[in-house]
């Protein structure tokens, strides 16, 4: 592919780029067409392809046919959502109900398995919590998944252990196939290249035997991980789009659930003894480690709590294992001063910042200065990668980056203006490690009208003005993707 008139940067010259065999092999004014195919950037402004490094495919699969129950306040409300949209299809329908947002700190009382047969009778019905870490089934659920009755809900392990059978309630796996392609269509037009699936089951198996359009990175978990084929980077399919990502571990819970584990009680106490919940033991997380080790896999560790940061860096200490801490939300400044030093990345997901803003105040009070230290991390030469976490927030780089260089959903400051990124460093975590541009380099690359990566102004304290970081961060969210190019194929164009 040959693609005519572009500009490496706001100021940069108009030039060529051709793309052969996957990688840049030349760039350069007016250069001559050899076969290639043209594709016209008309001045564009082109950046690396971007990357969403924490993406749960098979649950962002079935986001297009789930109730979504965002935003409910309590449980009263969230039943009656139920049955409207129980009434709106009818009898006839057959589907299972999937619906997916709430957070159990908003609904005020215990979900029952009582409660939720009362409102869905016959109709399968799983009801997941906004930070997919819990899930309010109903008896014809637990029944068509095999699964004894129970009184409330499943969370943490014992639901990661069901996710990927959804597929078999009625109408699921359909959902799932046609969200598929869905999911890959919205990633590219959004200039997205490639993804790190942390689906739990088998993604590994799967995605060699779909329609593949982007590149992705598949994660294993430890109870599959003795059929995990090959080390990390192992080409998985024909095309060379699929390949081995890491071993996944989740070593604590989630901030809305109170399940992330911390070295001090939570506020309000609530579940867990009122400190979260650790979900592998240390001498376990050090085995699967090394396990991994053994088999060339790199890893990825879930911990959000700075407690289970504090265990995960232990074990990926004494195993000596490339590692990336998936999330790193909350962090002590030994914890970054370790990251740094151990070489383990922060795999992290800032628009989760802009929703936990006010619940971190309310749950982990006198401590928000330890959540999302981005600046942080990488003043201190930690690795910062970037991603979504979807589907519990839409899969959208724009979106990240721009949480990450002003930190604020609303009309306030951005929250604690310290650990703000410049959008350059927000690009920067969020194209795979590549940094620039230039001959030799992997050709996955992205056109875009409007450069939105200008340094944002600081004052004498080294603050970012609020005003223009706001403005910065609306640019980055307002951002027009042209085309999306994939190892030398033109996967998207608007």
């Amino acid at each position: 592919m040959l693609i005519r008139e572009v500009r490496l940067g706001r100021g940069a010259d108009v030039v060529d780029v051709r793309i052969r065999d996957g990688l840049i092999a030349q760039i350069g004014p007016g250069l001559a067409r050899a076969g290639d195919e043209v594709l016209a950037g008309g001045g564009a402004f082109m950046i690396p392809g971007l990357w969403d490094q924490h993406v749960h495919t098979g649950q962002l699969a079935q986001s297009h046919a789930r109730l979504d129950t965002t935003g409910v306040v309590s449980l009263a409300e969230l039943l009656d959502q139920v049955r409207t949209e129980l009434a709106a299809r009818g009898e006839a329908d057959g589907r299972a109900l999937v619906g997916f947002g709430h957070r159990l700190l908003d609904l005020g009382a215990e979900p029952t398995v009582a409660l939720l047969d009362a409102a869905t009778g016959a109709v399968p019905t799983v009801l997941i919590g906004g930070d997919a870490h819990h899930a309010w089934l109903n008896s014809a659920a637990l029944a068509a998944l095999a699964l004894p009755p129970r009184r409330g809900i499943l969370a943490e392990d014992e639901w990661f252990a069901v996710t990927s059978r959804l597929p078999e309630l009625p109408g699921v796996a359909e959902d799932v196939q046609v969200g598929m392609a869905m999911l890959q269509e919205q990633a590219l037009a959004r200039g997205v290249v490639g993804l790190v699936d942390m689906e739990w089951g088998v993604p590994f198996e799967q995605w060699p035997r779909r329609e593949t359009r982007m590149r992705v990175r598949t994660a294993v978990y430890p109870d599959h991980i003795e059929s995990a084929p090959g080390p990390t980077g192992t080409v998985l399919d024909a095309a060379g789009l699929v390949t081995m990502g890491p071993l996944k571990v989740i070593a604590d819970g989630a901030l809305g659930s109170h399940s992330a584990y911390t070295r001090e009680p939570y506020s309000d106490g609530h579940r867990w003894q009122g400190r979260g919940v650790l979900s592998v033991p240390p001498p376990h997380l050090r085995e699967a480690l090394q396990r991994a080790k053994q088999l060339g896999l790199t890893a990825a560790v879930h911990a959000i709590g700075d407690a289970a940061a504090q265990v995960v860096l232990d074990a990926v200490e004494a195993v000596g294992i490339t590692a990336r801490i998936e999330h790193a939300q909350m962090l002590t400044d030994e914890d970054v001063a370790r990251m740094a030093a151990l070489g383990v990345t922060a795999s992290v997901q800032p628009a989760h910042l802009l929703d936990d803003r006010d619940v971190t105040e309310e749950i982990w009070p006198g401590r928000g200065e330890q959540a999302y230290r981005l600046r942080d991390l990488l003043s201190a030469g930690a690795p910062v990668v970037m991603g979504s976490d979807a589907p519990v927030v839409p899969l959208d780089p724009w979106l990240a980056m721009a949480a990450a260089v002003h930190r604020s959903a609303d009309t306030r400051p951005g929250w604690y203006p310290a650990q703000q990124l410049q959008p350059g460093e927000a690009l920067a975590a969020s194209t795979d490690g590549v940094q620039s541009l230039s001959a030799g380099g992997l050709g996955d690359v992205v056109l875009l009208e409007d450069w939105p990566f200008d340094p944002v102004p600081t004052g004498a304290d080294g603050l970012m003005d609020d005003a223009a970081a706001r403005e910065a961060a609306a640019r980055l969210r307002e951002v027009r993707v042209l085309a999306t190019v994939v190892a030398a194929r033109l996967a998207a164009q608007a």
